[in-house]
């Protein structure tokens, strides 16, 4: 078994709540979402390692469309 944690620290102006509550209806049964002042956790445990890498990218991309998402309705 594999164990990862991302830690993602936020830069200016950015509200973790909100980032961590839009991608956490895609999180799986083994993760782990913990919201902290100015940042965002994420645990989780893999078997195999191509998993850990294909979950990480999936995480990474939906944390980008997050932000990107939040930053549209903000301008707006």
């Amino acid at each position: 078994m594999i164990h990862a944690r991302l830690v993602l620290l936020a830069e200016a102006g950015e509200d973790m709540e909100k980032i961590g509550r839009s991608i956490e209806p895609d999180n799986l049964p083994n993760m782990n979402l913990l919201i902290g002042e100015g940042c965002l956790s994420l645990q989780f445990s893999i078997q195999k390692p191509g998993t850990l890498l294909t979950t990480m990218d999936d995480l990474l991309m939906n944390i980008k469309i997050a932000k990107e998402t939040l930053s549209v309705a903000e301008d707006r």
